[in-house]
């Protein structure tokens, strides 16, 4: 059965959230992918979030990572690594992928036949992720121009729109609040780049959706999640198109964030966009400008966000995760060099091996790159002279 890879490599695929429910069936389907608590290293604790996510639509199917431990592999080192512990051991793995599949009970036929139907499927799965993906970026947009009663754009309810910050609505000052106790007030930033935040009464916080399958198998949503005050942040692309909606969901009495986990979800595709919050010296959108001038970059939006307050002569750009940093355009013209706003992650060996990854990615550029932990103006002007 040496030569019968290609056919359980392709026959998994077509049938990954079934291998999932096997494997893993405490999880669940979440925006393509199945999210689980790793069962190896039994991660579950109260109040705590499932790391390992198994991608199951768009990309390649299968691939899965640990975002907890760091462990990953394809969809035969995943069902390797759930039986043994260990995503090397193929060779279980392919045991248990042939019983699964009915291979051993097949005829040389039957395989040939399985060999021709994959193929085909494969091509109807490209096609169908492509207009997922296509549907997705669309809904990205929609949601961060949602009007009043609209119908669910993409995974949730804005039931009555989102307000621009020259607006004037109670949501608008409700953010206001948040950020001023967040320490990173969005009045104290003098080159705020105006297209980048919405704000919102109510918005769904979709995680608390109640979701089940009808008589054909089709998952549908049977209960809304709650409503929430939200602030929405743009993620453009190196073009100025939006191509993720970043939500942060508040508490409606109090300037803090809503009482779930996690209270700030992403909508979209993030990686290579970023949330720009200012402008800098040239006070034109790096969309809109090739004029070069320093730009701070940090993970999350309330770190950059406390730079911009600051005051410092620079572009501010938030990437929504360390990937996000490493994938952020920053080879663009409008761009000198950078200032790496870390977060404070000592002790964590997962979180520093995705910071020297997105290191890596800013410095593949060529530009130079230095990192900072402090948002203190004159650390900044000291490093603008080069005094590192």
């Amino acid at each position: 059965m040496s030569g019968d890879l290609d056919i359980i490599k392709a026959g998994l695929a077509d049938r990954m959230e079934e291998v999932c429910a096997r494997l893993l069936p405490d999880g669940k389907v979440e925006a393509g992918q199945w999210v689980s608590f790793n069962p190896v290293t039994n991660d579950y604790r109260a109040g705590r979030l499932p790391a390992l996510k198994v991608r199951l639509r768009g990309g390649v199917p299968g691939a899965w990572k640990d975002w907890r431990s760091g462990e990953g592999s394809d969809r035969v080192g995943l069902i390797a690594y759930v039986l043994t512990g260990d995503a090397r051991n193929v060779k279980e793995a392919l045991v248990w992928a042939r019983d699964f599949l009915g291979l051993r009970t097949m005829t040389r036929a039957d395989r040939e036949a399985m060999r021709k139907a994959v193929v085909v499927k494969a091509k109807q799965r490209e096609r169908d992720d492509a207009r997922r993906r296509e549907e997705k970026l669309l809904n990205a947009d929609r949601l961060f121009n949602a009007k009043p009663g609209e119908r669910d754009i993409g995974p949730c309810q804005i039931p009555f729109g989102v307000f621009k910050l020259d607006e004037g609505s109670p949501a608008k000052d409700h953010a206001m609040a948040y950020f001023r106790a967040r320490n990173c007030a969005l009045e104290d930033v003098e080159t705020l780049t105006i297209y980048s935040t919405r704000v919102a009464p109510a918005v769904e916080w979709w995680k608390g959706a109640k979701w089940t399958r009808d008589a054909s198998g089709r998952l549908f949503k049977a209960e809304r999640g709650p409503l929430y005050p939200a602030i929405l942040s743009a993620m453009r692309n190196r073009m100025g198109i939006v191509t993720c909606t970043h939500f942060t969901f508040l508490d409606p009495n109090r300037p803090a964030k809503a009482p779930v986990e996690p209270a700030k979800l992403m909508y979209g595709e993030a990686l290579g966009a970023v949330i720009e919050i200012a402008t800098g010296p040239s006070g034109k959108p790096f969309w809109m400008t090739e004029e070069p001038h320093p730009l701070i970059i940090a993970e999350g939006r309330e770190t950059a966000q406390s730079f911009a307050a600051a005051g410092v002569p620079a572009r501010v750009w938030a990437a929504g995760s360390l990937a996000g940093v490493g994938k952020a355009p920053v080879d663009l013209p409008c761009v000198s060099w950078v200032l790496f706003a870390r977060d404070n992650n000592a002790g964590n060996p997962q979180a520093q091996k995705q910071f020297e990854a997105a290191l890596a990615g800013l410095e593949s550029h060529g530009k130079r790159v230095v990192v900072e932990a402090s948002h203190v103006g004159d650390d900044f002007n000291d490093l603008a002279q080069g005094e590192e």
